[in-house]
């Protein structure tokens, strides 16, 4: 069983995406542009082995029921 490990930076675009914001609003809110968002949101679905958005927003809504501190 291998550990994932998620950086700072996905597990806010992630939670982000769990409240149900657009590439647009996340950008603005965690900082960078649209396109990076939507390229960080590829790199996830990757890192995830996650074959659909549908899929990402399932995992991105689990994410967002465990603690978090900044």
């Amino acid at each position: 069983m291998t550990t994932l490990i998620l950086s700072p930076r996905e597990k806010k675009l992630l939670r982000r995406m769990a409240l149900g914001r657009r590439d647009a609003e996340i950008a603005v809110q965690i900082g960078g542009t649209e396109a990076q968002v939507s390229i960080q949101r590829l790199r996830l679905l990757r890192k995830l082995n996650i074959k659909s958005q549908a899929q990402l927003m399932d995992a991105a809504d689990r994410l967002a029921r465990w603690p978090f501190h900044q």
